[in-house]
């Protein structure tokens, strides 16, 4: 498949994640807030990205969900449902606090195609911030301590993909 639907598959998983709630819309002066402390937060190490992800399934809303699964010998797959369409993959994170889950989609009328979707993530004081990286706002994803409209609500134990959906 061509690159331009590569991209508009990451577009939309992109979107589907940020329509799970945590990054609505806020005023200009919170966002331009969040960014400031964002960017003096670190860079979360790849060992704390992976305890935050490893055997859940983090719920997009009701547009569906990505189960990151980890087993006794450290692989990693990563499987999505969403209403129109099912991803199949793996899962990885870096040093600098990225997680990227690269999948082949496939949709009722459409062949498969290939997908990395990549997430960074910075911790100060216990408060996780997220965004996409390829651009897109800077978010709260886990306040300290955590509230009840956090994005890390949505990470929740087990396979909720495969069984669920």
């Amino acid at each position: 498949m061509s690159s331009v639907h590569s991209t508009v598959v990451s577009a939309a998983l992109v979107v589907l994640m940020l329509a799970s709630g945590n990054a609505a819309a806020a005023p200009k002066a919170a966002v331009d807030d969040t960014a400031k402390l964002a960017a003096a937060a670190l860079p979360m190490k790849a060992d704390a990205v992976e305890r935050l992800y490893a055997n859940r399934t983090w719920l997009w809303d009701k547009n569906g969900a990505g189960y990151f699964s980890e087993n006794k010998h450290g692989r990693k797959r990563f499987v999505a449902q969403t209403r129109t369409s099912h991803g199949e993959g793996d899962w990885y994170v870096t040093s600098g606090g990225e997680l990227c889950m690269r999948a082949l989609w496939t949709a009722k009328n459409d062949r498969g195609t290939g997908a990395i979707t990549c997430f960074l993530h910075r911790e100060r004081d216990g408060v996780v911030y997220q965004r996409p990286s390829l651009g897109g706002q800077w978010y709260i994803f886990r306040n300290n301590p955590v509230r009840k409209g956090d994005g890390v609500r949505k990470l929740v134990k087990g396979d909720r993909v495969n069984n669920e959906l």
